[in-house]
């Protein structure tokens, strides 16, 4: 058994992501990315999110 938390990123924001003790992630607009879980599967996030400027492709 695998435990995976899965963060994706809608709109004009970017998101940092905190796993206890890991260094930040970034996920940016259009983006995903999976966080894994050590077994026995137990871990602290902390996500924030802010908006950031439309680029001119969009």
């Amino acid at each position: 058994m695998t435990t995976t938390v899965k963060v994706h990123v809608n709109g004009n924001f970017r998101a940092t992501v905190r796993q206890d003790d890991h260094e930040p992630v970034e996920i940016h607009h259009g983006e995903e990315r999976s966080f894994y879980l050590p077994h026995p599967a137990s871990s602290i996030f902390s996500i924030t999110e802010v908006p950031v400027e439309p680029t001119a492709a969009e």
